[in-house]
């Protein structure tokens, strides 16, 4: 009985090294699916915590739909600090400022006839992409 035993043992450690698993195509499928997932995920960003207590956001977006070239300034002061951005943003096209500090912004969204199309004041508190459309 113990022979047995000890043969059902062996048997059960072995038997990997002769047969080969019929699901290694599935296998390599899930695996294949799991990191196209992972990917997509870290490119559109689901992963990310945004921290509550950050004193900065790390990026203010805005995207040009008008028919020709913008430009953008924020001002905003923040703790004693004078903020000023200044953003040109060329027609169909988008452009950034990072690590913005969190605060209430006044805005100006200036035309390339040098008018003026939008201003107002705006709360900069998380991460964001504006549009800049046509009215």
């Amino acid at each position: 009985m113990i022979k047995n035993n000890y043969l059902l043992i062996a048997f059960l450690l072995f038997a990997p090294l002769f047969f080969k698993s019929q699901n290694t195509g599935i296998d390599k499928g899930i695996a294949i699916g799991n990191i196209l997932i992972q990917g997509y995920s870290a490119l559109r960003g689901n992963g990310k915590v945004e921290d509550p207590n950050a004193k900065a956001v790390e990026s203010l977006c805005f995207k040009n739909k008008m028919d020709d070239k913008i430009s953008i300034s924020l001002v905003g002061k923040i703790e004693d600090d004078d903020i000023k951005k200044e953003l040109v943003i060329p027609k169909e096209s988008k452009e950034c400022t990072y690590n913005l500090p969190k605060g209430i912004y006044t805005y100006e969204i200036i035309l390339a006839n040098k008018e003026v199309y939008q201003k107002g004041e705006y709360k900069v508190s998380e991460e964001t992409v504006m549009t800049i459309n046509k009215q």
